[in-house]
């Protein structure tokens, strides 16, 4: 029986997973990106295609180009790929054209959204990150602490009881903030799972601050946290909350050149999402 040790399975990760980091640093200048090819002699990037086989990129290319700017990061991973047949472990195949070059198929493109929330207390982002695959599922990354399955499934039931579709594919949620997310991020994870189904656009939540618990009806509940002037610096210009449960508690601070909308359910919050900022 063959025993792997940890540096060879590691090994085996970064030079299977070349691909994937490959794949998104071109993709943030090529979207339509779906092949790349090497050459392995040189160690550099020689070309970009797409799906149908038009040549989107090659290296003799003399004009500028925004992958430019990404070339130094693609060639350092492919340096560290390329030695000692590591582009074949990683299932890079050899080209007709040139035995030198190699290429790879690209996984298919993910969808991304990012939703804010800020609050006394808590200043937080919400990564939303969806992958083909065969079957739906959603993972949860968040600080120790967090009741993941408890927000996940209240997520989850108002996004479904209040009539969307949840995306086909492998849903990643991660929480990077000031502290263990709390029921008052249920918004933001509703939206940016919604923008990667195609519900929301994407750059309605970039300067959009979302915060509010959800039921598992989809009506929103006010999370009775303290918004002031100074959770919202930083370029945001809109401001979407429950409405709140008594009059003492409406003292939201307007944006200074925004907006401020009090939204009583899931689906009212997204139709604020979907008017553009200053509204």
């Amino acid at each position: 029986m063959t025993t792997t040790t940890p540096s060879a399975t590691n090994r085996t990760a970064f030079l299977q997973n070349t691909a994937l980091y490959v794949a998104r640093i071109v993709r943030e200048a090529l979207p339509a990106a779906a092949l790349v090819i090497v050459d392995t002699a040189d160690r550099t990037l020689h070309e970009v295609r797409d799906q149908a086989g038009t040549v989107l990129w090659y290296a003799p290319a003399s004009s500028a180009h925004a992958l430019d700017d990404h070339m130094d990061e693609i060639e350092s991973l492919l340096r560290r790929a390329i030695p000692d047949g590591g582009l074949t472990e990683a299932g890079w195949l050899r080209t007709l054209e040139n035995p030198m070059h190699r290429a790879v198929q690209l996984p298919p493109p993910s969808r991304h959204a990012r939703a804010h929330v800020r609050h006394e207390g808590l200043v937080l982002d919400v990564h939303a990150d969806l992958v083909p695959a065969d079957a739906a599922s959603i993972t949860f990354d968040a600080p120790d602490g967090t009741p993941r399955r408890e927000i996940r499934d209240r997520v989850r039931a108002a996004i479904i009881n209040s009539g969307y579709d949840l995306p086909h594919g492998a849903l990643n949620i991660a929480c990077h903030g000031t502290a263990a997310p709390s029921p008052s991020v249920d918004l933001a994870i509703a939206a940016a799972i919604l923008a990667t189904a195609g519900h929301i656009n994407p750059r309605a939540l970039k300067r959009t601050v979302l915060v509010g618990e959800l039921g598992l009806d989809g009506r929103l509940r006010d999370p009775r946290v303290s918004i002031r002037y100074a959770d919202l610096a930083g370029g945001y210009q809109r401001l979407i909350v429950p409405v709140p449960s008594a009059p003492a508690d409406a003292a939201y601070p307007l944006i200074r050149g925004g907006s401020v909308h009090a939204a009583t359910d899931l689906r009212q919050a997204v139709a604020f999402l979907a008017q553009p900022l200053n509204a």
